[in-house]
This record gives C-alpha cells, sequence and structure tokens, in this order.
C-alpha cells in the first residue's frame, strides 16, 4: 500500500512539474497544469489515482486555505464601505444569467429543472482562480480588487441558497431547524464581521515567541482557519466562507502578518489537489466525442459573463477600462459550480448528458479564462483614458 501510494506521489509531482515548466515558458498561470495532470493519471488515461474523492477532500482544504489567507489580506473597513457595489453585481447577475438560460432554454426545449441549474452554474465564478490571479499582480488591494472580491464573497454566500433550491425542486424535504440554523449561523458570522469593524475581537498573545516559532504560526494559523470554516459548515454554511470571515478577523490584528507565509507551501499543495479533482471527474471520451458543442458553449458563456458583468461593474460607478476588466476576470464558472452540478445529479434533476457536458464547459472555461482575459487586456490597451478616479 505505502509503494504505490509513495509511486503516485512521484509520478504526479513529476507531472505536475514538467507542464509547470511548460507553463511557464508561455507565461499562463499554474493550475491549467493541475486540470491537466488530473486528465492524464485520471481512470481515462494512464489511471494512477484511485480515489478521486480523497483528492476532492484534499482540494477543499486549498479552497479554505485560499480564502482564509486572502481574508487575512483584505481592508475590512474599505471592504465594509464599498459591499453594496459587489452585492448589486452579484445578485443582478444571477437573475440577468437567469433570463439569459431560460431564453436559450426555453427554444431549446430544456426543462425547468435544467434552466435554474444552468442559471445558478453560469453565474458563478471561481474564487480560487481570481484570486490567484489578482494577488500574482498585486491588484487585491486596489478599488477593483476589493469589489471583485467582494462580488466572489457575495457569490460564495449565495451557493448555499442554490443548493436548497435545487433539494427543494427535486423534492427532498428540508426541515425547519435546518433552514433556521443555516440562518443563524449566517447572523452570527455577520456580526463576528460587524464587531471586528467596530473594534479589535481578536489580539494574539505570545507575540515575541511566536514570530519566532514557525511550528507555533502554522498550528495557531489552522485552529483559526479551520475551526471558523467548521463554525460555518455545522451550520449549513460554506467552509470556505466561514475561513474568509476567520481570515478578516485575524488580519485586524497588525501582529499577525506572518500567518500569510507560513501557510503558502500548505496552500499551494491543497490547492493543486482541488484542481487536479477536477481534471480527474472529465471523461475523456465524452469531451473527444462532444468537442466542438464543449468549447462552442464554453467560449458563449466567457463572452456572456463578460458583457453581463462589464454591465453591472460600470452602472455602479466604475470606469470603462476597469468594467472591462472586473467583466473579463468574473467570466469563467467557479468551484462551487462543480459542487451544484454534482448535487443535481445526485438528486436525479439531470441525465448524464446534462452532466458530463456541465463539467467540461465549466473546465473549458476555467482553462480558457488566462487567454480570453488577456485578450480583454489588449482591448483595455487600445481604449482611450476617459477617467482615472478609480484607479
Amino acid at each position: 500500500m505505502s509503494s504505490q501510494l509513495f509511486s503516485g506521489i512521484a509520478v504526479l509531482s513529476c507531472v505536475v512539474l514538467f507542464l509547470i515548466l511548460l507553463l511557464r515558458r508561455f507565461k499562463q498561470p499554474y493550475f491549467i497544469a493541475y486540470i491537466v495532470s488530473g486528465v492524464l493519471l485520471g481512470p481515462n488515461v494512464l489511471n494512477i489515482i484511485h480515489a478521486p474523492e480523497v483528492v476532492a477532500d484534499l482540494g477543499e482544504i486549498g479552497i479554505v486555505l485560499l480564502m482564509f489567507s486572502i481574508g487575512a489580506d483584505i481592508d475590512l473597513r474599505h471592504f465594509s464601505q464599498n459591499f453594496y457595489k459587489p452585492f448589486l453585481i452579484a445578485f443582478v447577475q444571477i437573475v440577468l444569467s437567469f433570463i439569459c438560460i431560460y431564453l436559450i432554454g426555453g427554444k431549446a426545449g430544456w426543462a425547468l429543472n435544467t434552466i435554474v441549474l444552468q442559471s445558478f452554474v453560469i453565474s458563478l465564478s471561481s474564487s480560487a482562480i481570481v484570486f490567484q490571479y489578482l494577488e500574482r499582480t498585486g491588484e487585491i488591494k486596489s478599488q477593483l480588487g476589493i469589489i471583485t472580491c467582494g462580488v466572489l464573497l457575495v457569490q460564495d454566500v449565495l451557493v448555499i441558497p442554490m443548493i436548497l433550491s435545487l433539494n427543494f425542486i427535486s423534492g427532498t424535504n428540508i426541515t425547519i431547524f435546518e433552514l433556521v440554523k443555516v440562518c443563524i449561523g449566517g447572523v452570527l458570522i455577520l456580526l463576528l464581521l460587524r464587531a471586528a469593524i467596530t473594534k479589535k475581537l481578536f489580539q494574539i498573545p505570545m507575540r515575541r515567541e511566536i514570530i519566532a516559532d514557525h511550528d507555533l504560526q502554522v498550528f495557531i494559523g489552522f485552529c483559526i482557519c479551520f475551526g471558523m470554516a467548521w463554525f460555518s459548515s455545522w451550520f449549513g454554511l460554506s467552509p470556505a466562507f466561514g475561513a474568509f470571515a476567520g481570515g478578516i478577523i485575524i488580519g485586524q490584528d497588525k501582529a499577525t502578518r506572518w500567518l500569510g507565509k507560513a501557510l503558502i507551501p500548505f496552500r499551494v499543495f491543497f490547492m493543486a489537489f482541488f484542481f487536479l479533482a477536477i481534471g480527474l471527474q472529465l471523461d475523456i471520451n465524452f469531451v473527444s466525442n462532444n468537442a466542438g458543442i464543449i468549447i462552442m458553449i464554453a467560449i458563449s458563456v466567457l463572452v456572456i459573463n463578460s458583457f453581463i458583468n462589464t454591465i453591472l461593474f460600470k452602472v455602479t460607478g466604475n470606469n470603462l477600462r476597469d468594467s472591462l476588466y472586473g467583466g473579463g476576470l468574473l467570466s469563467q464558472i467557479g468551484e462551487f459550480s462543480f459542487v451544484l452540478v454534482t448535487l443535481a445529479a445526485s438528486l436525479g434533476l439531470v441525465d448524464s448528458y446534462i452532466h458530463q457536458i456541465t463539467l467540461s464547459v465549466i473546465t473549458f472555461t476555467m482553462l480558457f479564462s488566462s487567454i480570453w482575459l488577456t485578450i480583454i487586456q489588449r482591448l483595455i490597451y487600445k481604449l482611450p483614458v476617459i477617467s482615472e478616479e478609480n484607479h
């Protein structure tokens, strides 16, 4: 058993390393290497990884660590002053996505279940991709970065009512207790964040000792990150949302700036498993047989999402350049859409064809997002500078 484990990790590491070096040469994001590695090592090609569910669980840890790190870096006061903008963008985006899918699905003869699911799916962007991109470019603390992060956070919160809606449509009984628990959990976390704005809730003890002790740093970070993730999950909310809130709370203490560096290696490692799990879910035979329609839908989604988000960013007071850029950042479909489509399949709301084509389209929008964003940026550079008040 141990021999298989070590050989699997060795092969995985070598494949990922080779692909990363290749992508580095072409200046492409590394998450593509992780997805392609999942495809290559999955059951349809080399069949080296035999436990995709374990990989998916490890990947969720990566999302939790990422959201915790982002929360620790966010300026909470500035974020709270501009919260209405990301909330408005995220909410209207879902409405417009539903209208768009309803018009398309109506002509295509889709069932209402499929229309609702697909509108939910395309309205969610990838926190993992966008946060990593903004971190790499140093734009995460810019006004546009804060609004974009806010939109992603609101989307993550809205996943909960989406899950409840799918359960309701399928006829699955949801108890009053579960609904009340979700509401209580959301209110408690919001109250914690409100208290963090008005006064420091957290001041770390033993500061000098901890700064010199890497082990203490790591496990203090783990306690807060996964403690808040568990707290949020117990109430029926997203673990990533709880970790994000925990990051915001601890980030108010300036003495915790070491946390980000202490957790970076773990975040990179587990985030790789998240994207690896995406590649493992792809059915290569299905993708090759339906490549044309998958690529066409994926490109259409990128264009439609960019258009919708650009309009919403512009309406909320951003200049044209920032609006186009924000629309491009949020154009791909996100990781929580995998959760929704997998849930819908388990509830019998969609057949295997819709399940597989949706998984494929989500993956391809992620893979194409870097190229699409490059196209958007080149378009932005050609625009005249009309206003710089938002830079």
